[in-house]
């Protein structure tokens, strides 16, 4: 798991309104509710309204169909799981209750996300009723807090969250939040942490009058599709920040033995890509102005700028759905799963023998009959698969892009056998959609076979790009084929990977693995390839910029959701202006 605690607030964070007003609104019971409010505590009075509601008739079941159809924006729950695929510890800090939250997040499918849920107690009670009780005992035992209601400070809370990891000092908090009681906690985090206050909401307006007060960085949202894409930005930030710190070594490998030939005299005169590093200030000359700007800020302006870019070009019109292709070796996996499978085995000098006589995918189901001869069983093959070295942060990105509601596809030369042994070892089998690969199955007599997906004997698939066993270009087409106004991204990392990103469109995008053949061939005939490139370079870099470009094209998707912003907060009851200085604007 990731060193971040996200903690969300429930009503009008994750869901779109305020649940005890949606639970008695749905109810009939709103004129009940105007009488009874200016008489106690916002706390105390939820509770009288469910025993006034249980003296009507009105059952658990009621109240839970009422929360089962609670709104949502669309992308609040992707999101989430996208959080927590990527390893997140994901928690609620909610001025609501047990019962509401509870019943919400089941019906959802993601009550399994959250590791805690820290609010109002929430019960039935042995006569069928719906308790609602205080988090904090404000007769007995007040919380002397003045900037929080009586009934519970979100701000102590977060101390005590905070208290569990002070042994683990790289742990960061991202708070989402927008009512007056989350500025309470806002105060309470670190220069580490990260501050996201919903726009023109109270907590927002309380932080931008009394900035100097927030210690942590802040990044403002407006509806779910900002909330996701600004929250899986920083998490894959500081995911990257991580693993910079581990300092994970990858060996790149250029040689790409089962790519047999590749007819190079029928690319143009290479294109060659240079890349400059600054180290240093530096100045940039803007829209006409001299600004000083270091390296860090000139990616981040950079980054602004690409996005602006992308906000303002056609893509958002046609954009409705999204595809992505993926490439098990190398890819997924950090090894060919070939030589993977073929030195594990012991047969490394018998594969060196046969390599020279016959194209690899015949090699390989050679390889597996003598295997099998030497008494080596499917098992003693399933057993090398699953130990597979793979990178850490791999399977998070494809289950985030899975919960972000891609179609995954797998296209590669490796063989189904394989694929399908280590994905489901891995548990994300599910994710994907489809598998393009070669034939790879256990005869009657329990031996592997692996056969090529064109059958290169009696039909060639004409492509002189491509191995004779697998043109994944003319995959790529057949699946184009089939879309209809959907982008793809694809991920490789071979020479074989070159020719269907020769079919990819200006709409999609190439992720070729930096430094291995795919990338070098790109490099050098950059001006064949229409799609958008971003090279990456390992696990954690495939998650952040496949993430980052998945969010980004959700974000031009989107069709903008008009929120109704609300100021009041009507369950805040006081707030101790005292004791806070005067405001400091922020324009």
């Amino acid at each position: 798991m990731s060193g971040i605690v996200v903690v969300f607030d429930f009503d009008k964070t994750i869901i779109d309104i305020d649940s005890d007003n949606w639970v008695v609104d749905e109810l009939g019971a709103t004129d009940l509710f105007n009488q009874l409010l200016p008489t106690m505590p916002w706390n105390s009075m939820m509770d009288k309204l469910m025993e006034e509601l249980h003296l009507q008739g009105k059952t658990i079941e009621d109240i839970k169909q009422v929360l089962n159809r609670v709104p949502i924006h669309p992308r609040i729950v992707p999101a989430i799981k996208a959080a927590h695929a990527l390893g997140c510890d994901l928690r609620i800090v909610s001025d609501a209750n047990t019962f509401y939250i509870e019943t919400v997040l089941s019906h959802l499918g993601i009550r399994e996300c959250f590791s805690e849920i820290n609010t109002n107690p929430g019960f039935v009670d042995d006569e069928g009723k719906l308790r609602i009780l205080p988090y904090h005992d404000f007769l007995r035992s007040p919380h002397g807090c003045s900037l929080c209601p009586p009934n519970m400070c979100k701000g102590k809370v977060i101390e005590r969250i905070q208290s569990t990891f002070k042994n683990e000092k790289d742990k960061r908090i991202i708070y989402l939040g927008d009512g007056a009681g989350d500025f309470c906690p806002s105060l309470k985090l670190g220069k580490g942490d990260y501050m996201m206050p919903r726009k023109d909401f109270p907590v927002w307006d309380l932080i931008c009058k009394n900035r100097e007060l927030v210690k942590s960085e802040i990044h403002e949202w407006t509806n779910g599709e900002d909330l996701e894409r600004i929250l899986l930005h920083l998490i894959t930030s500081l995911i990257s920040t991580e693993d910079m710190k581990s300092n994970i070594d990858n060996t790149s490998q250029l040689f790409d033995c089962k790519f047999e030939t590749i007819a190079l005299g029928a690319l143009p005169k290479p294109l060659y890509c240079m890349v400059f590093v600054c180290f240093h200030p530096f100045h940039d000359l803007i829209d006409g102005y001299m600004v000083i700007i270091d390296p860090i800020k000139r990616l981040h302006m950079l980054y602004y700028l690409l996005q602006k870019k992308r906000d303002m070009s056609s893509k958002r019109l046609h954009m409705l759905c999204y595809l992505l292709q993926k490439k098990k070796r190398y890819t997924i996996i950090d090894i060919d799963s070939d030589n993977w499978v073929v030195d594990e085995l012991g047969a490394t000098d018998m594969f060196n023998q046969l390599l020279t006589t016959m194209p690899w995918n015949t090699v390989m189901d050679k390889m597996m009959n003598e295997l099998y001869l030497q008494g080596k069983s499917i098992g003693d093959i399933e057993d090398v698969l699953k130990r597979v070295p793979i990178h850490p942060r791999v399977v998070p990105a494809i289950k985030a892009a899975y919960a972000l509601g891609c179609d995954l596809r797998v296209l590669s030369d490796a063989n189904l056998f394989y694929i399908e042994t280590i994905l489901k070892h891995l548990g994300i089998r599910e994710c994907f959609s489809e598998i393009n690969t070669n034939p790879g199955f256990v005869d009657e007599e329990g031996k592997l076979r692996i056969l090529p997906y064109h059958d290169f004997h009696t039909f060639s698939h004409g492509c002189n790009l491509c191995p004779p066993n697998m043109c994944k270009g003319k995959i790529i087409e057949r699946i184009q084929t089939t879309l209809e106004n959907k982008t793809i991204i694809y991920l490789g990392d071979g020479a074989g990977d070159f020719c269907p990103s020769l079919k990819l469109t200006k709409e999609d995008y190439m992720m070729p693995r930096k430094d291995f053949p795919v990338w070098e061939l790109i490099c050098k005939n950059g001006d064949l390839v229409q799609a958008d490139v971003h090279e990456w370079a390992d696990g954690e870099e495939l998650e952040r910029v496949l993430i980052q470009l998945i969010t980004t094209i959700i974000s031009m998707d989107e069709n903008v959701v008009d929120n109704t912003n609300q100021l009041f907060d009507c369950k805040f009851e006081t707030i101790g202006h005292k004791v806070l200085p005067k405001p400091l604007y922020v324009p």
